[in-house]
């Protein structure tokens, strides 16, 4: 039957490595937006204009801070025995079903700041896209990878 929540879910250190990327979006929206204000007050600008801008830069920053925590709550995935499946999705969810026989190959993304969390990013590719399982540990990540490809190496059907 169909399941709201997968059986595996995202890392808790997921949190710590959106809220450095969101400090990092920040840092650059300020000297996007400190262009702004230079620009609208040199050229006289219609006047309006800096509220919206405001708004729209307060807007970002404040929904930074909360989707986290929605994401750690919403995004899961599951290894079955023909399918993997990944849900994921803020405040619209989705569902990916990827049967094994779709799948050409499995591997494992990081970048130095997900490194330093003990994050890692599985990426399952195929003819036609790439799916991003959820942020996870080595351990999980190495673990899943295997699971996955020896469940694809067991397909007997060809595409």
């Amino acid at each position: 039957m169909y399941k709201q929540i997968l059986n595996n879910s995202i890392s808790r250190n997921s949190i710590k490595y959106d809220y450095i990327n969101h400090f990092f979006t920040i840092i650059i929206m300020f000297v996007l937006y400190s262009a702004f204000i230079y620009l609208w007050s040199r050229f006289d600008w219609w006047f309006p204009l800096i509220y919206i801008v405001s708004l729209i830069v307060l807007f970002i920053g404040v929904t930074g801070f909360i989707t986290p925590f929605i994401r750690l709550k919403r995004t899961s995935f599951e290894i079955g025995h023909r399918h993997l499946e990944i849900q994921s999705g803020l405040y619209f969810q989705k569902r990916y079903v990827q049967p094994y026989n779709r799948i050409q190959y499995v591997t494992i993304k990081h970048g130095p700041i997900s490194r330093r969390l003990n994050i890692y990013f599985l990426v399952v590719v195929t003819a036609g896209n790439q799916r991003f399982l959820p942020m996870m540990g080595r351990d999980m990540a190495e673990e899943a990878r295997l699971k996955i490809m020896t469940n694809v190496k067991e397909v007997l059907d060809d595409v």
